[in-house]
């Protein structure tokens, strides 16, 4: 009894498994915590994760793939077996040990828009908190190291800020990583629309030197963004100084924006050609990458 008493007071040996820990090669359920609305029609979603006191082998791995650049989740409706990719748009564990399970706490955070004919966004806006919904990841998606780019200029609409919002958090938090220069359009229907309005604007005057985010939307009123659409003229204007070799265009949205603006990416590997707007400004593959 006395050994048993040892192995539970001093190891974990004796404390049940930890569940819902990330994992990129198998799904796994994990229970939504928070749900708040952001809009109308786009809620943020806090999902639970867990690690064991100790890393092993799997949370090594799961370090290492977030480590290596931007990232996302696959989450699947688990009523029809369908899936769709995710980006985070934040992450975080506490070293704050449960004695009772042995096991610590944290979240994944996403921000997903409800489309009438999009199957998973409508399955993940009609889960209610305490519901578990199955995930695969992290999968790289875009691999990023600290001063790769001397300026990226990032083109979003939408939902379509969340990598964009990853990867300004990640470099304006590294201090490898100072001299990195970010500019972000960012595009929503009307002012309302527009997410993490209040994130960016305080990470602007913040970071004012290194990041600035300009809005764009389709209809007024407006009084902080531009009424207007991402047109040859706006898209010169936001990437004068484009330097090639030492700097990157970067493009997350709807089909229809991207199909103006750069091209929609294909379905599956591979980028597609560049076109519409950036490729009549010169643009090139090399230049452009599309989440």
């Amino acid at each position: 009894m006395a050994f048993l008493y040892y192995l539970h007071l001093h190891t974990d040996l004796l404390k049940p498994e930890v569940k819902e820990r990330l994992n990129p090669e198998k799904y796994t359920p994990f229970t939504l915590t928070e749900k708040e609305s952001l809009t109308p029609d786009t809620v943020r979603f806090r999902f639970r994760v867990n690690r064991p006191r100790f890393d092993d082998e799997l949370e090594k791995l799961v370090d290492n793939i977030i480590a290596q650049g931007a990232w996302a989740i696959d989450i699947k409706d688990h009523m029809v077996q369908t899936y769709r990719t995710y980006t985070p748009v934040g992450f975080f564990m506490s070293n704050v040990v449960d004695e009772e399970s042995g096991s610590r706490e944290g979240f994944l955070e996403f921000v997903v828009k409800r489309y009438p004919r999009g199957s998973l966004s409508r399955f993940l806006h009609d889960t209610r908190v305490g519901d578990q919904v199955e995930m695969r990841g992290p999968m790289l998606v875009w691999p990023y190291y600290a001063a790769k780019y001397r300026h990226l200029y990032m083109i979003a609409g939408g939902t379509g800020v969340a990598p964009m919002y990853q990867l300004i958090d990640r470099i304006l938090n590294d201090p490898e990583d100072s001299d990195t220069r970010i500019s972000l359009l960012y595009g929503s229907q009307t002012e309302p629309d527009i997410i993490y309005r209040g994130l960016l604007d305080k990470l602007a005057q913040t970071h004012g030197d290194r990041f600035s985010v300009s809005y764009l939307v389709d209809r007024g009123p407006a009084t902080v963004a531009q009424v207007a659409v991402p047109n040859v003229d706006t898209v010169r204007a936001f990437t004068r100084g484009f330097e090639r070799g030492k700097d990157v265009v970067l493009m997350c949205g709807p089909d229809a924006m991207l199909a103006a603006i750069s091209g929609v990416k294909p379905i599956g590997a591979g980028q597609g050609p560049v076109q519409g707007v950036l490729r009549e400004l010169g643009f090139t593959p090399a230049d452009v990458f599309k989440f």
